[in-house]
């Protein structure tokens, strides 16, 4: 029996997972390619050619018709929940309610080693291990799988993911349900596991110690892009133009291929809601800041509703979440993949040089290159808020 091709060009895999979720025969398994991006490699002796991988592919397959019904300026109205989340905390507000409920949430979080994973929790106190930003790719192993059984069982069942992981979903379970929620992110692009480890692995080296805690986004930095690590006990901030990880994230220079054509970065978007920082709000909405008294430096969240049933659980949310009614145009202005995929730039540079010589090589070319600029992250952390404000109103 011949395998399908389940790819033409790497650029047509974004390794959602669902292939793997439907063969019957668990003849599919995701494997790492020379640069540690996860591609779908087929067992030949176990394949027997049904097609069902193929057809389940809704990034090469299917187009997203959704567009935007309703947009909002959004903060969990529990304090805790938004000094733990990267903004506003929405995502754990939304999280709080299904779980109450007896439903069950799905989301990425790091095993001990490190590795992004997809996993459930149905335990309030659990949440945590899913919020926050994370800048890598999460494996959803056979997340769509246990979802489909939820489900069948008639359980709510909350999944949280990038655009095509929630595509992938949906094109696993061949149609929507009643009792599935879904939220995707405002996804830049992904890099790889394989590339964050060896980025721990350089700071557990120059801090001579063991990594026991890792933020992308650490707000009592401030709500930006400036993230920590905990080693031996000891809190290291990473600052945005200092760290290699970081820096090369925000450049788009270490996504995978198909970041850079991806069909989800606009208004068309598969989940029922969509969420991310509400960047630039102190210019489109200066008089949500000053009469509501929204803590600009803990995050603030957009909310976009994408579906019928997104927008039924946003009018049912009031005693979660505080909303401030905004528009598409409003919300996109500061976060450009609501708007158009990343580009290239300097991508295929940056990740032939890790190809050929690792990231330690990368992280000290990064350190050449970026002279004092790496000090301009700091700088901008420690100006006043009220500042930073009318700054950014102006600027």
């Amino acid at each position: 029996m011949i395998p399908p091709v389940l790819y033409l060009n790497k650029e047509d895999c974004c390794a959602c997972g669902a292939c793997l979720n439907i063969c019957p025969k668990q003849a599919i398994s995701m494997e790492e390619d020379e640069l540690g991006f996860l591609y779908p490699q087929i067992n030949k002796s176990l394949c027997i050619g049904c097609g069902a991988c193929k057809r389940v592919c809704a990034f090469q397959n299917t187009d997203v018709e959704n567009e935007p019904i309703k947009c909002f300026a959004a903060i969990s109205r529990n304090a805790e929940q938004s000094k733990c989340s990267a903004s506003g905390g929405v995502f754990a507000a939304l999280a709080t309610k299904i779980i109450k409920e007896g439903g069950i949430v799905f989301g990425a979080a790091f095993d001990e080693g490190w590795n992004l994973r997809h996993t459930s929790v149905d335990c309030i106190d659990q949440l945590k291990v899913l919020q926050g930003s994370k800048y890598v790719q999460s494996n959803t192993l056979n997340t769509f799988s246990e979802v489909e059984d939820e489900l069948n069982k008639g359980r709510m069942v909350l999944y949280s993911g990038t655009p095509c992981q929630i595509a992938g979903l949906f094109g696993y379970l061949g149609r929507d349900y009643n009792n599935l929620l879904t939220i995707d992110i405002v996804c830049h692009g992904v890099p790889n596991n394989r590339m964050l480890k060896e980025y721990i692995y350089l700071l557990e080296k120059k801090f001579r110690g063991k990594l026991s805690a890792f933020t992308f986004r650490d707000k009592a930095i401030g709500w930006g892009i400036n993230g920590s690590a905990v080693i031996n006990g000891k809190k290291i901030k990473l600052w945005q133009s200092a760290s290699s990880y970081i820096y090369y994230f925000t450049k788009a220079s270490i996504y995978r291929e198909n970041c850079y054509k991806c069909k989800y970065a606009g208004k068309h978007r598969p989940a029922d809601l969509t969420i991310g920082d509400f960047w630039g709000i102190e210019k489109q909405h200066p008089e949500y800041l000053d009469k509501n008294n929204w803590n600009f430096p803990v995050g603030i969240s957009l909310l976009i509703g994408n579906t019928i049933k997104g927008i039924q659980y946003i009018n049912d949310i009031s005693d979660y979440i505080d909303l401030k009614e905004s528009t598409f145009h409003s919300v996109s202005v500061g976060n450009a993949q609501l708007q158009q995929p990343c580009k290239r730039d300097t991508r295929d540079e940056i990740v032939q040089f890790y190809k050929e010589y690792g990231f330690e090589a990368l992280d000290n070319r990064f350190k050449k290159k970026i002279g004092i600029r790496k000090y301009s992250s700091i700088l901008k952390a420690f100006l006043p808020n009220k500042v930073k404000i009318l700054l950014k109103q102006f600027i």
